[in-house]
């Protein structure tokens, strides 16, 4: 009987390149987004099931599971996610707030609806997309760092709970080239103009523009970030934690030397905070 997956976020990006990987490989994908229509150029087949699915709504993550449950389901992919950046002293709660709800209560939510389902296979998964700003923080990203920190430690601490019942993989990619850095712009709302005339002013020009030239130097394309989350769905060891990106590994390596204040010193340049 075919084993089934459930990603979240396969709209763009990362889980929209991972869904024709695990059905080639064999798996049958649940391939899930908050508007379905954005999935209907995904080939059918009795492979793919498409779902609505809001991770931020107890509603429908709700009906997503009892949907589920008639299947051999055996990996769970959280993948949903945004960016919401700015100066944290410009940033109101309740855009905090929604960045929280979404990359991390909603991460729970989804974990916590389908593990019952995910118990009763052997040697089931989960893979928790976090991101390489999980490990360590930047200006003008405290929300985002915020909510991929405690991505980490939700993560590690599931696996100390279940981890002997469901393998708990932490996936910790670095720059990716996906519709996720095109959305960084809408993110801001009317940040922009709560920061004009403030020091934050050029900064943000500045920090759009360098975001912009580290991924085009640095980052991965989805498809080659999403074929090593398909080797951790596959793994009959599954690791415990996947970095992903040359600059997810050297750059955590050059934080980890660095004195505090040499690393902080050359972030605030950077990022023209001096």
């Amino acid at each position: 009987m075919r084993n089934w997956v459930l990603i979240t976020g396969c709209s763009t990006g990362i889980g929209r390149a991972l869904v024709p990987l695990c059905r080639g490989a064999g798996w049958g994908v649940v391939a899930t987004a908050r508007r379905p229509e954005s999935l209907a150029d995904l080939p059918p087949g009795e492979d793919l099931r498409v779902l609505p699915l809001d991770v931020t709504e107890d509603a429908s993550v709700a009906r997503a599971a009892a949907t589920c449950a008639d299947l051999r389901l055996k990996a769970l992919v959280n993948n949903a996610g945004y960016g919401q950046v700015g100066p944290l002293e410009l940033l109101r709660p309740e855009e905090l707030r929604a960045q929280f709800e979404t990359n991390v209560i909603g991460l729970h939510r989804v974990t916590n609806a389908f593990l019952p389902l995910l118990r009763r296979q052997p040697g089931a998964r989960i893979l928790q997309v976090a991101s390489m700003l999980g490990r360590l923080s930047i200006p003008l990203a405290g929300p985002y760092n915020a909510s991929k920190h405690a991505v980490v430690a939700l993560a590690e601490s599931l696996r100390l709970e279940v981890g002997r019942e469901v393998a708990v993989v932490l996936v910790e990619p670095g720059a990716i080239r996906t519709a996720f850095r095109e959305t960084l712009a809408t993110a801001w709302g009317d940040l922009p103009e709560r920061a004009r005339g403030t020091r934050y002013e050029a900064v943000i020009g500045r920090y759009l523009a360098l975001r912009k030239g580290q991924a085009e130097r640095f980052a991965m394309d989805a498809e080659d970030c999403a074929r090593q989350l398909l080797h951790a769905l596959d793994a009959a060891h599954p690791p415990r934690r996947v970095v992903i990106g040359r600059d997810a590994f050297w750059v955590a390596k050059l934080k980890a030397l660095l004195p505090v204040a040499w690393w902080e010193g050359l972030l605030r340049r950077q990022y023209g905070l001096d």
